[in-house]
């Protein structure tokens, strides 16, 4: 009884090894081809791309499922990245995507904000006409019209009160765009996202 009670044992422990064996090479084979990217690893690559301004891969990547509101670590979109980088027609195609023009990043600033700061007339325009407050506040209540006027960017500024911005809005330090046009300070309190060895970083 014991020695069959034994080599009973035996024989599960062997089938579970070969299990656990076949498990793992099954892990270890290469991914049969056509295989989409994992999840985390396309949105990297469609982070990049945006930044860049790659709008075939944008398109492609985004066709394919990646998400389109997909985020890094500071919370920038591909969006913001293409928006603040100046891409118009990644703009363009993420817009059509479905990508929110009104999501902001982990302190509120905007692809609209992104642009403002940056100067990027013909993406301003594009997005100021999406479904999304012209003087939308960030976490610090300051607009893409303050961003704008800070570091004279005279024609974003000029659409933006075209298209209903406000110059009297205050922000949390009781500002308005034109005290900030005033002061004309080299660097801005907050701003959006902006290149470096990283996807982005954050101007101090």
């Amino acid at each position: 009884m014991v020695r069959k009670l034994l080599l009973g044992s035996f024989g599960l422990l062997v089938l579970v090894g070969a299990l656990l064996t076949a498990t793992w090479l099954s892990l270890r084979a290469p991914a049969p081809a056509g295989r989409l990217l994992a999840t985390s690893e396309a949105e990297r690559y469609l982070l990049a791309a945006a930044r860049e301004g790659e709008t075939d891969i944008v398109a492609g990547l985004v066709k394919a499922g990646t998400p389109v509101e997909a985020r890094d670590a500071r919370g920038f979109s591909p969006l913001i990245l293409a928006a603040y980088h100046g891409h118009t027609g990644t703009v363009t195609a993420l817009l059509a995507a479905g990508a929110d023009a009104c999501a902001g990043d982990n302190r509120g600033n905007t692809a609209l904000m992104g642009a403002a700061f940056k100067g990027h007339a013909d993406v301003v325009k594009l997005l100021a006409s999406q479904p999304c407050a012209v003087d939308q506040a960030n976490g610090l209540g300051q607009t893409a019209l303050m961003f704008a006027v800070l570091f004279g960017r005279d024609e974003v500024a000029d659409q933006l009160r075209h298209q209903g911005a406000s110059p009297a809005l205050r922000d949390a330090s009781g500002r308005s765009a034109e005290d900030w046009a005033r002061t004309q300070a080299p660097v801005a309190p907050v701003a959006p996202a902006v290149a470096d060895d990283s996807p982005t970083a954050q101007v101090r």
